[in-house]
């Protein structure tokens, strides 16, 4: 019987494991680093232990150190959550010789289906349906390419999450970016194994959630919908799948099963398979751990994975059979990421000033913090998920608008108007989207809605003249302000008509009643909309969110004249290159000294699991280098003079 379980992992999968254990009456320890002692997982769990290192190859991929840690705290069983050691066979193996229970698949499991390339051996072994792909060396794969139909898809044989994939459309794009994804296949996961598969054009990803005992039970609870990416990381998901007939469904769970019994799997693992135009469906991978999104699928069952991953592991057998598993509503899920959307989705590391979760009965927050922490770079950008739950997909789809409008994170980038946008797509509210969605829509997904902005421009107003000063009546008539943003200048003043304000913004007059402001919210009704916003006052201007959509305004009567961004003349007199984010230089391409072009790649600097190639803004010589590879440096820390 399961005692004391540790989870060498963080966020909000950590505080998934530690509620699931805990009602089960099992104990928790939890490994964090120093950085992360104000998170939930800290505050929760029964036991914590900081790491002593930063680097994740001496904290959470240290093998031995973990299986130590394991003996030190007295914890008989291992939950990994994802990522990190959570689909190492070599950590399970470990384990097992240690004597400590790993809650999730065999070894030789994780050994069979984490590996893509076998897998797809499996699969064809299985005769589930699968793209043509081409393996082997870079150099055996490039004697190949006179087989291949271009584009591709270069994949790492181990690679997960999103990480380790790229396309390619022509020859030279392949030649370039194998040795690229081998690299960082390495990096990642420890294998630089690669391969190239038949890349389908605007294909729908879907995914089946499976539970199989150590008895050869097992179960499946229906599909998932994941095609909403970018980067081909999912960002939102939701069960079950919207305009997918009967048949389809009972095909790719008849698969998913089947590939599971080909192999003997064990716990929970989900089965992914692409969807052509024609509905043809293809075997993808299998993903041999917990995901991000089982919440819809556990949502939509009434079944928590996470319990049955404990009592799989405790050796007990499934007590649901297939036909007791039912689909009940529907459900979504949005991911919230420290990123900027406007900014090539950059990383958005940072402290976190002022954060508001939302209200909404019934809406299922999975986050690692309740109160404004600082997000640190070298973890991955993922950092929330609102889940919704109701009896119809539109019902489901309304809950997590209006979750995700009321979800507010100031002080960093986050995505959560990108996923605004995304929720109000026509495309998306009928269903109809694949994998290519979030960059054929691209423009769409980033504009500004114009009725937001007017009532942003109210909001300014009325918090800048506030006529109340913390009273019932108005005490300040007649004040008047100017304020610009990015595209135009504004006169404002007011006066009081009746029991209501008039506020007049240039030529246009708004009748306002219900006026409510604090420190950083005002809400009040224009005309008969209601609005609520966030208003803060930073450093270079002030910043108004409404429904996640931030506005930048500028006081010209009390601040400096607005600067423009920098011209190719100030470019040009530049000589030094400081660092756009924090995170981990990981090569430095250049040398003192050295002769470089304008667009040349300088430094490669990885942040929050990304690669960002910093690339020399104009001709010129290297006079200075002033970090080292694998320095971690700050945001605007000096990196390279010139001459």
């Amino acid at each position: 019987m399961i005692k004391k379980v540790l989870i060498p992992n963080r966020g909000e999968i950590a505080v998934r494991i530690i509620n699931a254990a805990q009602a089960l009456g099992i104990k928790t320890v939890v490994t964090l680093s120093k950085a992360e002692a104000d998170t939930l997982p800290a505050k929760m769990s029964d036991e914590v232990h900081y790491f002593e290192h930063d680097s994740f190859e001496n904290s959470y991929l240290d093998i031995p150190q973990i299986i130590s840690l394991c003996q030190t705290y007295g914890a008989d069983s291992v939950h990994p959550g994802y990522g990190f050691l959570a689909e190492n066979h070599n950590f399970v193996r470990a384990c097992e010789e240690a004597n400590i229970t790993f809650i999730g698949p065999s070894a030789n499991n994780l050994e069979t289906m984490g590996d893509k390339q076998m897998a797809r051996q499996i699969a064809r072994k299985a005769k589930v349906p699968l793209t043509p792909s081409w393996e082997g060396s870079i150099q055996e794969i490039l004697s190949q390419t006179d087989q291949m139909s271009f584009p591709v898809l270069v994949k790492a044989a181990m690679g997960g999450g999103g990480k380790g994939m790229v396309i390619c459309n022509n020859e030279d794009e392949l030649i370039d970016q194998l040795p690229i994804v081998a690299r960082q296949a390495l990096r990642y996961f420890g294998d630089d194994r690669i391969y190239v598969e038949r890349y389908i054009s605007s294909p729908r990803h879907i995914e089946v959630q499976v539970l199989a005992d150590e008895y050869g039970n097992t179960i499946h609870l229906f599909e998932r919908e994941c095609s909403v990416q970018r980067r081909f990381q999912k960002i939102i998901e939701e069960a079950p799948a919207p305009n997918l007939s009967q048949e389809k469904r009972e095909e790719l769970c008849a698969d998913a099963i089947k590939l599971c019994k080909k192999i003997g799997y064990k716990n929970a693992g989900t089965l992914e398979f692409l969807l052509n135009e024609n509905g043809e469906h293809y075997f993808l991978e299998m993903n041999t751990r917990i995901q991000v999104e089982h919440c819809v699928s556990e949502e939509i069952t009434g079944i928590d994975l996470v319990k049955w991953q404990f009592k799989i592991a405790n050796k007990e057998p499934l007590s649901i059979q297939q036909n007791d598993v039912k689909i009940n509503g529907h459900s979504l899920e949005a991911r919230i990421y420290a990123e900027n959307p406007d900014d090539n989705f950059k990383p958005s590391p940072g402290t976190i000033s002022y954060l508001s979760l939302p209200t909404q009965a019934g809406l299922r927050k999975e986050i690692a913090f309740d109160e404004a922490v600082e997000i640190h770079p070298q973890f991955d950008p993922m950092i929330a998920k609102i889940v919704s739950h109701k009896s119809s997909r539109i019902a489901a789809l309304e809950h997590l608008q209006s979750g995700v409008e009321n979800m507010i994170i100031h002080g960093i980038k986050t995505n959560t108007n990108y996923l605004r946008n995304i929720l109000n797509h026509p495309f998306f509210i009928e269903g109809k989207v694949d994998t290519h969605f979030c960059s054929k829509q691209h423009e769409y997904l980033l504009e500004e809605s114009k009725d937001l902005k007017e009532q942003a421009v109210v909001a300014y107003a009325l918090f800048r003249l506030n006529p109340f000063n913390g009273t019932k009546t108005f005490w300040r008539l007649n004040k008047q302000i100017q304020f610009k943003d990015k595209q135009r200048e504004y006169n404002a003043s007011f006066q009081q008509i009746d029991k209501a304000l008039e506020l007049k913004i240039d030529q246009k007059k708004y009748q306002i009643t219900k006026l409510h402001i604090e420190q950083h919210q005002i809400s009040f009704k224009l005309g008969k909309i209601a609005v609520n916003a966030h208003c803060f006052n930073t450093d270079k201007n002030f910043e108004v969110i409404i429904k996640n959509q931030m506005h930048q305004f500028i006081a010209k009567d009390i601040l400096p004249a607005y600067n423009p961004n920098k011209t190719d003349e100030l470019d040009i007199k530049r000589k030094s290159l400081n660092a756009p984010l924090p995170g981990q230089v990981m090569k430095i391409l250049i040398n003192e000294g050295q002769e470089v072009k304008k667009g040349d790649v300088l430094i490669i600097l990885e942040a929050m699991k990304m690669e960002n190639h910093l690339c020399a803004w104009k001709d010129g010589t290297i006079d200075k280098i002033h970090i080292q590879n694998g320095h971690k440096v700050k945001s605007n820390q000096l990196l390279v003079t010139t001459k």
